[in-house]
């Protein structure tokens, strides 16, 4: 089964200078590569991935080109299938009517930097890395066994990364699970309340949010190619990567105790439409814009997709399924007798059924009839 595992490295000097020249000669050959490909096609021509690779030799051998020899062949080479990567996506995009996001150029200026090799090894419980050589690592997971198939090496925050895809060798459900089914309520004010009755609060980022909008603020006021400002980027890098870890952490613990279950059921949300800007009216456009803000904020910060991309690749390791059910009427539905108003809801936190006179937690409630919605039929208690 492949796995994914990313560690810090710590490079000394001169294996610093040698990642970013391999930073610097993958961007060279993707922009070089990209907008060759562009021109191509305005002339009516197209270049495949293969065509492009080729162009590679050509690129080392021309006066100028010789520093590509310093660096890892295989990185440059997957900085052109990078290219095919993008179009592919951006066509997909394009098919399916959504936000196309034609394939840009890469800026040096970015604080996040990577390339992929994929002739990297682990020797001595460090990482080899080609024409870089052995870096140490902290490899908190224990020892990796196994075959590696590709190393990114990343960039950010003025810390160093390395995300190792390996084969294990084991099989594809290699976990356990305890045979339940449970229905998965997501919200604002809550994170998520199970039909087990039990509520799972939200993280509080507070302080690293202000943290970012602190540093935000101080950037904006530096001037633009000093070297203070320099220094108010790499501030802010940092706040990012804290409050993007904090999230992250509260999300995997969650996941995995979820994951222990045969099947999850979630509804199946729209979150870009949820978080859509407020249409307001024809005489005022800005009608309802701040509370719609608010509310778009507060569901982006909760990270509902990436909690249920996490809970959908554990639960499968596991054995188990993630389910994603209608979510009409979940939030207006008694759980007990099944009787549907909008009056039923008339406040945020409480259900009161106006047929049978049931009072729920209005969470609860909607993840009993989350989980009714795959078959499995119970009643809140």
């Amino acid at each position: 089964m492949l796995r994914v595992v990313k560690v810090r490295l710590y490079p000394n000097k001169s294996q610093k200078q040698a990642i970013h020249k391999t930073f610097g000669s993958c961007r060279f050959v993707y922009n070089i590569l990209l907008d060759a490909k562009i021109k191509a096609y305005e002339c009516g021509d197209n270049l495949s991935v293969y065509e492009l690779k080729k162009r590679l030799v050509p690129m080392k051998k021309a006066i100028g080109g010789e520093f590509l020899k310093e660096v890892d062949s295989t990185a440059l080479q997957n900085s052109v299938l990078k290219i095919d990567v993008a179009y592919k996506n951006f066509f997909r995009r394009v098919k399916k009517e959504e936000k196309a996001g034609f394939p840009r150029f890469k800026s040096k200026h970015n604080s996040y930097q990577s390339y992929q090799t994929s002739t990297a090894s682990i020797k001595n419980a460090k990482l080899y890395l080609p024409k870089i050589g052995t870096v140490k690592a902290k490899f908190h997971r224990g020892e990796i066994i196994g075959k590696i198939k590709t190393v990114t090496i990343s960039y950010e925050a003025n810390q160093y990364f390395a995300s190792i895809n390996y084969e294990d060798g084991s099989q594809e459900t290699i976990g356990s699970n305890n045979g339940k089914s449970i229905g998965i309520d997501v919200g604002v004010k809550v994170f998520a309340y199970t039909s087990d009755n039990q509520q799972i609060k939200h993280i509080n980022l507070k302080k690293e949010i202000a943290n970012v909008i602190k540093a935000q603020k101080i950037l904006s006021r530096r001037k633009k190619g000093s070297k203070n400002r320099q220094k108010a980027k790499l501030k802010l890098a940092k706040k990012h990567l804290k409050l993007r870890n904090k999230r992250n952490d509260f999300l995997h613990k969650i996941t995995k105790k979820l994951s222990e279950n045969q099947t999850v059921a979630v509804e199946n949300l729209m979150i870009k439409h949820m978080s859509k800007k407020a249409k307001g009216s024809i005489d005022n456009p800005n009608m309802r814009a701040s509370a719609k803000r608010g509310l778009n904020r507060s569901i982006m910060q909760q990270s509902w997709g990436k909690f249920f991309e996490l809970l959908e690749y554990k639960l499968k390791r596991n054995g188990g399924e993630l389910i994603k059910v209608d979510p009409k009427f979940t939030s207006q539905k008694c759980s007990c007798c099944g009787h549907i108003s909008k009056e039923n809801r008339k406040s945020q936190a409480k259900f009161i059924c106006t047929k049978c006179h049931t009072v729920l937690n209005a969470d609860y409630n909607a993840s009993v009839n989350i989980l009714n919605a795959i078959g499995t039929i119970v009643k809140a208690s």
